[in-house]
């Protein structure tokens, strides 16, 4: 933790980060067996397998597994996840998001190790999904990150012990509708988005509160 909190005490700026001027969407990821080990060494869990879940095929192009074009429905309160295929951080698997939520609720956090917010969010999330372990499920997407070991030694620094995924080109841009980052999605166990905060989490206290009120968690 000690790199992160380097790195938290020079994050000063609070506003949404967009990949067109701090990041570089669309770069390709390293996967391979050295991605895949760093992410084990880094505590990261395995992505559920398979490709399919429920509502697995909404929102999907014909494009391929790797990528989504189609923004129906997109990532709104009150209407169901847009499905997505993407893949393990580290790894070549392709994961559908619905398949990684096996019914569970969700809190879902897109994140990017150049995006100084996530940076200052990233303790808050550590700490409440720890907390609601068992309650609640966590799952971060890693967005438009220049290779898969920037964003696995940004996770390990944050302490996260939940999957993630991998989204380089940045497929969530058009199917969930997501103009800058952090963002995170509250998703209750059927699949249905009651919560998006654009932005940064002001507090653990704040999230674990959503959590409370909009998943109904103890």
């Amino acid at each position: 933790m000690t790199s992160l909190t380097g790195i938290l005490l020079s994050c000063i700026a609070l506003a949404g980060c967009s990949p067109d001027s701090t990041g570089s969407a669309g770069a390709a990821p390293s996967a391979g067996p050295s991605a895949a080990a760093a992410r084990s060494a880094a505590g990261i869990p395995e992505c559920a397998t398979g490709e399919s879940g429920p509502d697995s095929s909404a929102g999907q192009s014909s494009a391929g597994p790797s990528s989504t074009a189609v923004a129906v429905g997109r990532a709104v309160v009150g209407r169901k996840l847009p499905g997505v295929v993407l893949q393990c951080i580290g790894g070549d698997r392709p994961v559908a998001v619905s398949a990684q939520l096996a019914g569970r609720p969700h809190v879902i956090n897109l994140w990017a190790s150049w995006c100084r917010p996530c940076r200052a969010e990233a303790p808050m999330l550590r700490q409440v999904s720890e907390e609601t372990e068992g309650q609640v499920s966590f799952l971060g997407i890693d967005y438009g990150e220049q290779t898969a070991a920037d964003g696995i030694s940004f996770a390990r620094a944050a302490g996260w012990r939940y999957p993630q995924l991998e989204d380089p080109e940045a497929a969530t841009r058009t199917a969930w509708g997501v103009p800058g980052l952090p963002v995170t999605l509250l998703v209750a166990a059927d699949g249905t988005v009651v919560k998006r905060l654009d932005g940064a989490w002001s507090s653990a206290g704040q999230l674990r509160e959503a959590i409370r009120t909009d998943l109904e968690t103890s």
